[in-house]
């Protein structure tokens, strides 16, 4: 039971860190010590149901929202493609193919353009980019991660992260 509460309580933290500077954003230039600190003390106040419900989505790809805590309700979208939700949108090419290219300023411009659609539909973070190093060549998912290549995939998705939170939204590694 100790380790299911540390496991809720780690990827809580990570949200939070994650989410902090998009729920924060009238003060851009908070300092990495400021955001922690404010984090740390909405931790402190939250109750365990909290911390839960926290871990997971309502009404279709929203945070539950704590207005106690002065933490809103926040819209995510999947697809590590294009804005998967929402009606339709621009899709870009699979993370394999834009590995290919081996540009990590490619992987940044495309993360910024995914960025900036999810931006004009409300969307506050993304769940993507997949990042799992293939292992077996039957996987359905392989068209989304970067390659085999952990030097390469790292790279990649650095890049692509980095371009998609330059638009204020945080993107969520998933699936490594």
């Amino acid at each position: 039971m100790r380790k299911f509460y540390s496991a809720v309580l780690f990827s809580l933290f990570g949200f939070l860190l994650a989410v902090a500077p998009i729920a924060a954003q009238t003060s851009a230039t908070q300092s990495t010590t400021q955001i922690e600190q404010r984090v740390d003390s909405i931790l402190s106040r939250m109750t365990l149901q909290q911390k839960i419900d926290m871990l997971g989505g309502v009404d279709d790809f929203y945070i539950r929202d704590f207005p106690d805590l002065n933490l809103p309700r926040l819209k995510m979208a999947d697809g590590p493609l294009g804005v998967r939700n929402y009606g339709p949108a621009t899709t870009m090419a699979g993370g394999i193919s834009l590995a290919a290219t081996w540009d990590p300023e490619l992987a940044e411009r495309v993360g910024a353009e995914i960025g900036r659609d999810a931006r004009a539909r409300g969307v506050h973070f993304m769940l993507g980019p997949g990042v799992n190093i293939y292992r077996a060549p039957m996987n359905g998912r392989n068209f989304e991660y970067f390659g085999e290549d952990p030097f390469l995939a790292s790279r990649i998705a650095v890049g692509y992260i980095e371009g998609m939170q330059s638009q204020g939204v945080s993107a969520t590694i998933k699936h490594f």
